[in-house]
């Protein structure tokens, strides 16, 4: 088999391809022909060296993929060999073959391509246990949605859109903005145009609208940190709750600026909960691959997948793949995700 290693922290230049021997079978393994998978901030940024839970160097990664299955362990009882499927392996993704335990395995509904089946397990995951679990998303709900136009950005706009709350998309282009509307955002903004109605949360009075007056949101999933995080904070509305889902402002250009990574976590605001309880909101944080280093963790993860699939099931979610990349292109699908021109998700195919 043939996988894509990070050889050494930096830019998309250190990713290499490797030839190794096929993993064996286990019990309740499940052994896919990878022809797809997704990529994502998470690997960036490990690549990055700014994910302190990667592998030691080198290592393969990849949260995300789709196939068909090839061969299955004798206590694999739902899925048989010729099955199309999706995935999540704790790293490893890149790659052309896997095994997976059949509890990290689904099958693909019918209708979506291989590209789309991999664009779906960390992106819909994520988004479906910050709103559902986490935020308790419900009718009514304003919902403030920051990256709107990347995966995880889509796929909370049509979680919290489906359950009937009002949802205001963050994106970084005008380009941008008719797919969030497509998937049920009320309203698009550019960062641009949001900093002119509110600014970016400093105290006062930014674009005509008091502090006081941006504080309207009852859910905001958060994947910037840093200052941002502060802002989301500071718009939130009386029981309002933030999810917390990353740093990804510690991601700007190819590679890692420990002046930059710093000075993200310094505007980190610090929390307590008697501060919390005095406005009467909530901040959780959250990092949906941990779940998988659970028992309880692996039924709230195998819970939300099987939810999310079945609204893929009644054609009710949609995948928008961005970009493709032959798996030997691996390092230009990370350039092109750095760009941030990209609108949903980009895959290795």
């Amino acid at each position: 088999m043939t996988s894509i290693q990070i050889t050494r922290f930096g830019g998309p230049e250190v990713l290499r391809a490797v030839d190794s021997p096929s993993p064996p079978i286990m019990p309740d393994g499940v052994r896919i022909a990878v022809r797809a998978a997704g990529v994502s901030f998470a690997d960036v940024q490990m690549r990055m060296g700014l994910y302190p839970e990667a592998p030691r160097l080198p290592f393969v990664p990849g949260y995300e993929v789709a196939g068909v299955v090839t061969e299955v362990g004798p206590r694999v009882g739902s899925l048989r060999p010729g099955d199309r499927v999706l995935g999540v392996p704790v790293f490893g993704g890149y790659t052309t073959e896997i095994v997976l335990p059949e509890a990290r395995v689904r099958a693909t509904p019918a209708h979506l391509d291989d590209a789309e089946a991999a664009a779906i397990p960390v992106s819909f995951l994520t988004a479906w246990f910050a709103l559902v679990d986490m935020a308790r998303v419900r009718s009514g709900d304003r919902v403030l949605i920051p990256g709107a136009a990347g995966g995880v950005g889509m796929a909370a706009v049509q979680i919290a859109a489906r359950v009937g709350g009002s949802v205001v998309g963050l994106v970084g282009s005008p380009a941008k903005r008719e797919a969030v509307l497509s998937l049920g955002a009320r309203e698009v903004f550019t960062y641009e145009e949001w900093a002119g109605r509110g600014g970016a949360g400093g105290p006062g009075r930014r674009g005509g609208r008091t502090r006081t007056a941006a504080r309207e949101f009852d859910v905001i999933v958060d994947p910037r940190g840093g200052a941002a995080l502060r802002d989301s904070i500071g718009r939130l509305a009386e029981a309002g709750r933030v999810v917390s889902c990353g740093v990804s402002d510690m991601v700007r250009g190819p590679r890692r600026s420990i002046t930059r990574s710093l000075a993200t976590l310094l505007r980190t605001p610090i929390l307590n909960p008697i501060g919390l309880g005095m406005r009467n909101q909530g901040v959780f944080g959250m990092n949906v691959l941990r779940l998988f280093n659970t028992e309880s963790g692996m039924r709230i993860a195998a819970r939300a997948m099987d939810a999310v699939l079945e609204v893929f099931r009644q054609r009710e979610f949609r995948v928008i793949v961005g970009g493709t990349y032959p798996l030997a292109r691996a390092g230009d699908a990370h350039a092109f995700l750095q760009s941030r021109v990209s609108v949903g998700k980009v895959v290795l195919v």
